[in-house]
């Protein structure tokens, strides 16, 4: 899509924030945070840009900013704001900008990954968790809390938010869906938020090392370029953290492109370990239980939510929501894997 038929203002601001004339912008299917637009920038020179409008900070562009510093290979870097920082937007704008290089490749979640790519994501993770995290520029960066008590109550509550909204709008069918949904999963994601309370306070916290984590590494987040390269996207929810926080997606297998295999683990801490010494019997089971439980709640109260909030999505996003909630609690979805 050319600027002038629908972006000129996300050009104009590109062409000031970061000095960057251009060409083409297209929007990107891809992404599922509500408080952020991302499409794909065309530079007139012929480079080619993520660019993300988000609303409040983006501390996840640090790290992404850090790691391409040290050459961690497959983190792309944020381009440099004309006025130095990392992201743009003029005095009282509701959002900022940020830009990164676009990647050109497949999608694991599309494709899936080769023996030696389950090794390159296995180094590459390595390399974050062996990144200091004691620099100034990762101040803004969260520290896991281990302290599930919102996301618990809000589970704990979603029956009466149920209620009230097929109360409602009784004669909307996605509403009447998210409702037979709850009744039928409703004791099971009670059980993973009883489950999360408990293993907040387990002793492994104690003597867990934290370190710096992705956040979000499912196979969605992972493209492979056409030399093999393997690049993690999108460090909006990049946190100091165990390494359980990102191995979980390894070890059970979280949004991945099928049932991840033995095998497959065992490539990626071929590429893990060396760097770490972090094999997988080093990890803690009562952490990747706790963080898969939060990481579950999170996911499928967010999807209700929105599958229920008749006023304020579309029909077809708050479709959209239910069937990624279906698939949440559905057979081998995160919810068995939290209960597993």
């Amino acid at each position: 899509m050319d600027p002038s038929a629908g972006f000129p203002t996300l050009a104009a601001r590109i062409a000031a924030g970061f000095g960057v004339d251009v060409a083409l912008v297209e929007a990107v299917d891809h992404g599922a945070d509500p408080r952020a637009d991302l499409v794909h920038v065309v530079a007139t020179d012929g480079r080619e840009y993520a660019a993300k409008s988000s609303i409040g900070p983006q501390p996840g562009l640090a790290v992404a900013a850090l790691l391409a510093r040290h050459r961690v290979p497959g983190v792309p870097g944020p381009v440099p704001a004309r006025d130095g920082g990392l992201t743009a937007g003029a005095d009282g704008d509701r959002t900022r900008l940020s830009l990164v290089p676009w990647v050109r490749g497949r999608r694991v979640l599309d494709t899936g990954m080769a023996p030696g790519e389950w090794m390159r994501l296995g180094a590459l993770l390595g390399r974050v968790h062996t990144t200091s995290t004691n620099g100034s520029e990762l101040s803004a960066v969260p520290v896991e809390t281990h302290d599930p008590t919102a996301v618990v109550e809000q589970a704990q509550a979603l029956g009466v938010v149920v209620e009230h909204a097929v109360r409602a709008s009784v004669d909307d069918p996605v509403a009447v869906e998210a409702a037979a949904l709850w009744e039928a999963h409703g004791p099971r994601l009670l059980a993973v938020a009883d489950r999360a309370a408990q293993l907040a306070s387990s002793c492994a916290w104690a003597e867990a090392s934290f370190v710096l984590c992705h956040g979000d590494p499912h196979h969605g987040n992972l493209l492979v370029d056409e030399s093999g390269e393997v690049h993690l996207i999108d460090w909006d929810d990049a946190v100091v953290a165990p390494r359980e926080s990102d191995l979980m997606f390894v070890v059970g297998g979280v949004f991945s492109h099928s049932p991840i295999t033995d095998d497959q683990v065992r490539w990626f801490f071929d590429g893990y370990a060396p760097l770490t010494g972090i094999g997988l019997d080093h990890l803690d089971h009562d952490l990747l239980t706790y963080l898969r439980s939060v990481r579950a709640l999170v996911d499928v109260l967010d999807l209700l939510a929105a599958a229920l909030a008749v006023s304020d999505h579309p029909p077809g996003d708050r479709r959209e929501a239910l069937h990624y909630a279906r698939g949440t609690l559905g057979p081998n979805g995160l919810v068995d894997l939290a209960l597993a």
